[in-house]
């Protein structure tokens, strides 16, 4: 019961589990549409306050324009912008007082001007200009035309200070070629307008502003010490974009959600700015609702998985107790009542049941071989009859054919078709011969036949060579079937009844040599025999083995077939001995990147076994050239993170001990643990020279020191003291490196020192 409960517990976690899961997937989702939908809302509020700014704004704007027309079309002030004549009259006073009235109603206008041909002719200014600033006003203003008013103006005032005005004016010039008779135009402080335009959001929490093209601040809806930050605005108005929405983060205070759009008439970029916190408020809200709308569907899904757990038991739990009662262990399997272990009992009871198979193929063909025709006979009943109706004595011999697919043909056949050929070989095998034999054939499954095959009558096989040549036209006939080969194994002949059993055999091993020789689709016992029952030589493996320590990455493949090939010639136990000590290898150099490798003899069994598996050749040279290639991996990962400067240790050695005799390659490899050939071509890479000659070179070197230095010593002193122990050898070296003899070389430097 135990075991059943905790069944029970794993089924309601594990459902308890998936619909919190579900629920909380389902509340994210809600939660990003409501927040997704509640900033849409404010960002569409902003946007519409925006857009009604901009309307009111255009709204001034043409009012000042039809201040400016109005102001044209007067007579009076007309006639004194064509004449020049300034001279007072009471019609010139009634119309500038006309004039001042507007300017003095609207106090965000700021100045007035009454253009002539050649310049200013009258003025009203409220904040006065620089006689340049008016000069360039004027010019401006004769060479615009109408649709170029309104203008955004930088002005000098007279003080020296600069200001952006909004310029308004009325020059009766269409075209380009129109004729300039005069023009009125009128300033807008936007510092005095802002006042005007964003009264209604003064005590907003969201701050409007309106930009000029470069991103200047034109007018705001706050203080006008508030400040943009000078980062956003850039952004804004150097995007791709004439409106949108983004969160801004300030270097300084909380986020702001950013609402912009541009005027594309005006010219003029119109922006928002809102505490982001404020405009996600009733998401927080919404939020705190979530959570607990999560909290009671997790409660429901917890209910609803505790009953849904004990009504999917029933069904499941009499299924695990049918498991118990197939293992026969009931108490033990009881005790675990788990997953893990009623998954494992259905393991062991379908290898169970293939096993089963496989001894019921093995025995149905036992049987087959070894019943006899009658009781009491010994002849058995599997061997074909003689063309005179007995069983006689004649020669047979037996032949395993193991079917296999073709790799890289679409084409294939299923079992039934396979099955239905198989059947067929016997008198194709009988149509080969000639009428030379009698075949009969058992077929355990749709992979194998195992064909018996004697003489129809005593010694009609004649020569061994035709039925060879039988044997391969029988080879040739399975290789025609759609994405099909075949792999057969023939036995020696024999007229002894009674080894009809262990001919079977010989024939099934002959199939073992498939997967050491390369496309070789028919062994024959005879052959078989002749092979090499002796181990493999140590040389021969240690080829592979070498090739990885060398890190010789490109000869692998090449090493793994001349193995091969080697192992063709042995017999097949003594050949899967040796791959398997080559496999053992390569995995301990894999495992702990030791170049010396580490075989694991625990191993080497299950390797052996998994070797004799393989069916083929190319099954066979692929695992071998996969392990090879991880334990190449391995040395080459070990080496690249290898500490210690191998070849700086060598070199440092030779320099040490370039005096001993015995300093050779290898066993200055043996003492660093690596292959000479690598050595080798360390120290080539380092010094530029090979071994040899860099030890040549550090003893001449050192020789050449000792004559000059210690000039009582004798030739074959100095040779010895450099490691050479023959003087002759020593001179013949020295005078190809230097040009002279050792005693040459000293008188010369006797001869420089005293001069």
């Amino acid at each position: 019961m135990n075991g059943e409960r905790r069944l029970k517990i794993r089924f309601f976690m594990s459902l308890t589990l998936i619909s919190i899961c579900s629920v909380l997937v389902l509340a994210t989702a809600l939660f990003f549409w409501f927040r997704g939908k509640t900033i849409d809302y404010v960002n569409k509020a902003n946007d519409s306050v925006l857009l009604n700014t901009e309307t009111v704004f255009a709204k001034y704007m043409d009012s000042v324009q039809n201040y400016t027309l109005a102001f044209y079309r007067h007579p009076n002030i007309n006639s004194v912008m064509q004449s020049g004549d300034s001279s007072w009259s009471d019609q010139l006073f009634s119309a500038l007082s006309q004039i001042k009235g507007t300017l003095t109603v609207n106090p965000y206008l700021e100045n007035a001007y009454i253009m002539g041909a050649n310049g200013p002719v009258m003025m009203f200014e409220n904040n006065p200009l620089s006689k340049a600033s008016k000069q360039e006003l004027f010019e401006r203003i004769r060479d615009g035309l109408i649709k170029n008013s309104p203008f955004l103006w930088t002005a000098t005032l007279n003080n020296g200070d600069k200001e952006t005005v909004m310029m308004t004016y009325y020059n009766d010039k269409v075209y380009a070629n129109s004729e300039y008779t005069g023009a009125i135009a009128i300033s807008t402080n936007l510092s005095k307008l802002q006042e005007n335009i964003f009264s209604d959001v003064a005590d907003s929490d969201t701050h409007y502003a309106v930009l000029s093209p470069e991103g200047a601040v034109l007018m705001q809806s706050g203080p006008p010490g508030d400040d943009y930050d000078d980062a956003l605005l850039k952004r804004i108005v150097g995007g791709r974009s004439a409106s949108g929405t983004l969160v801004w983060k300030p270097d300084r205070g909380p986020k702001q959600l950013i609402t912009y759009r541009l005027a594309a008439k005006q010219g003029l970029w119109y922006l928002s700015e809102t505490s982001y916190r404020n405009s996600i408020r009733d998401i927080s809200n919404a939020l705190v609702l979530l959570i607990a709308l999560c909290v009671v569907l997790a409660a429901a899904a917890a209910g609803v998985a505790a009953f849904v757990s004990h009504r999917m038991y029933k069904p499941i739990g009499a299924l695990f107790g049918n498991i118990r009662s197939l293992s026969g262990d009931r108490p033990a399997f009881a005790g675990a009542g788990g997953f893990e272990e009623a998954n494992q009992e259905l393991e062991r009871i379908a290898g169970r049941f293939g096993e089963l198979k496989r001894e019921n193929e093995d025995s149905a063909l036992l049987s087959w071989l070894t019943t006899p025709y009658r009781s009491g006979e010994a002849v058995p009943s599997a061997l074909p009859l003689l063309k005179s109706g007995g069983p006689g004595s004649a020669a047979f011999c037996v032949a395993v054919l193991r079917l296999e697919e073709r790799i890289g043909e679409g084409e294939t056949m299923n079992d039934a078709e396979r099955m239905a050929r198989l059947r067929d070989l016997p008198r194709a095998v009988e149509a080969l011969f000639e009428g030379a034999s009698a075949c009969r054939g058992f077929f355990p499954h749709p992979g194998t036949a195992v064909l018996i095959v004697s003489e129809a009558r005593e010694g009609s096989f004649g020569d061994q060579g035709i039925a060879r040549e039988r044997w391969e036209q029988l080879e040739q006939l399975v290789r025609a079937w759609p994405g099909t080969q075949g792999a057969l194994g023939v036995s020696r002949l024999s007229a002894d009844s009674s080894q009809l059993k262990a001919l079977y055999e010989e024939a099934r091993d002959c199939l073992q040599y498939m997967k050491f020789q390369y496309r070789t689709p028919i062994v024959y016992a005879e052959d078989a025999a002749q092979l090499t029952d002796a181990p493999m030589p140590e040389q021969t493996l240690e080829a592979v083995l070498q090739v990885v320590r060398d890190q010789k990455h490109e000869l692998i493949p090449r090493a793994v077939e001349r193995v091969l090939a080697e192992a063709g010639g042995y017999r097949a136990e003594q050949a899967t001995i040796a791959l398997s000590r080559i496999a053992s290898d390569l995995s301990g150099i894999a495992e702990t990147g030791a170049a010396g490798g580490i075989p694991r003899h625990a191993d080497f069994l299950e390797l052996y076994q998994r070797i004799w598996s393989f069916a083929g050749y190319e099954e066979l040279r692929a695992w071998l050239e996969q392990l090879s290639f991880r334990a190449y991996e391995k040395l080459k990962e070990r080496n690249a993170v290898q500490t210690r400067d191998v070849a700086g240790e060598a070199i440092a050695h030779i320099r040490k001990h370039f005096a001993d005799p015995m300093l050779s390659l290898n066993a200055l490899a043996d003492k660093l643990a690596i292959s000479p050939p690598y050595l080798s071509r360390l120290i080539t890479e380092s010094t530029g020279s090979s071994f040899p000659d860099f030890v040549n070179l550090v003893r001449l070197e050192h020789a050449r020191s000792l004559l000059v230095d210690e000039l009582e010593l004798d030739i074959r002193t100095v040779a010895e003291r450099s490691g050479y122990g023959s003087s002759t050898y020593f001179t013949t070296l020295f005078k190809k490196r230097y040009g002279m003899t050792p005693t040459k070389w000293r008188l010369n430097h006797i001869v420089q020192q005293s001069e």
